[in-house]
């Protein structure tokens, strides 16, 4: 047993290894941004068709339904934020490596339209928690991103065919620990290694790392907390009772989020989850 985990280790260490690094103009924005010089950011966008029109796409896509109207770059940075909009362009380049070079897997187009779930979710716990506006954008960006490390550590085991979702909701805790037990590492941990591979902030990184295990002894990573209350708001109905057994009533109390925001959260996603149908 203990040969198989170091070997699916080793595995899932060559496989991100071998995945490609983020292009030049990506890695030049996302280190741009770290100094929050927004005036570069803009100059190094203009100065790239690919960029710009990569922007304009997921900043209009992200401003869907809202009212928003996007039509430059100013306008797309003044409604997200310069931060959640170079995270989204490099989640962008992600994703298309991600469907390049794990096509073998059966069920990508169900991690897909599970990520986007997560993130829709994100965004409005984000809203009904009254999140300033560019923590919001990071928030559902970060969505995009959380199962990563589920893609790998199926292709590193040569599982090609294990669907991607459909956790039970009341084995949701217990799947990371359950993977670091049987496998010696879980897809929360090769998710956080990816992200760093690819320079995605720290924030984002520990967000991905906790978004099973969000509350550890009295230890709250929001973000991840985000995250794992957002696999409940996309699922079916939940009664009072489960959702403060399920969830955790020290976790709900420690984000400052009550049962009616749960509850009007899964209502604003079925409604919003209907434009996309």
């Amino acid at each position: 047993m203990e040969d198989k985990k170091k070997n699916l280790a080793r595995q899932v260490a060559e496989l991100i290894e071998v995945l490609p690094p983020m292009p030049e103009n990506v890695s030049r924005l996302m280190e741009t941004t770290i100094d929050s010089y927004n005036g570069q950011v803009r100059m190094l966008i203009a100065n790239d068709p690919g960029l710009c029109t990569d922007l304009l796409h997921l900043a209009c896509n992200f401003c869907f339904g809202t009212g928003r109207i996007i039509n430059t770059i100013d306008d797309a940075i003044e409604q997200i934020g310069t931060g959640p909009l170079v995270h989204l362009i490099a989640i962008s380049y992600a994703n298309k490596t991600i469907r390049k070079e794990l096509a073998v897997l059966e069920h990508l187009d169900e991690y897909f339209a599970h990520s986007r779930d997560i993130s829709l979710c994100c965004r409005i716990l984000a809203e009904l928690c009254q999140i300033p506006a560019h923590e919001r954008e990071m928030c559902a960006v970060t969505g995009l991103i959380h199962d990563i490390g589920r893609l790998i550590m199926i292709v590193a085991s040569d599982k090609h065919s294990v669907r991607l979702v459909g956790t039970s909701w009341d084995k949701m805790k217990s799947v990371a620990r359950d993977e670091k037990e049987i496998m010696g590492l879980n897809h929360c941990e090769v998710g956080m290694q990816l992200c760093r591979k690819w320079h995605f902030s720290k924030l984002m990184q520990d967000g991905i790392l906790r978004h099973h295990t969000p509350f550890v002894k009295n230890d709250l990573n929001y973000l991840g907390g985000l995250i794992f209350v957002s696999h409940f708001i996309s699922s079916s109905d939940f009664t009072g009772q489960i959702i403060s057994t399920t969830l955790g009533q020290e976790l709900l109390e420690a984000m400052n989020l009550t049962e009616k925001q749960f509850l009007e959260a899964q209502q604003i996603y079925e409604s919003r989850i209907r434009k996309y149908i």
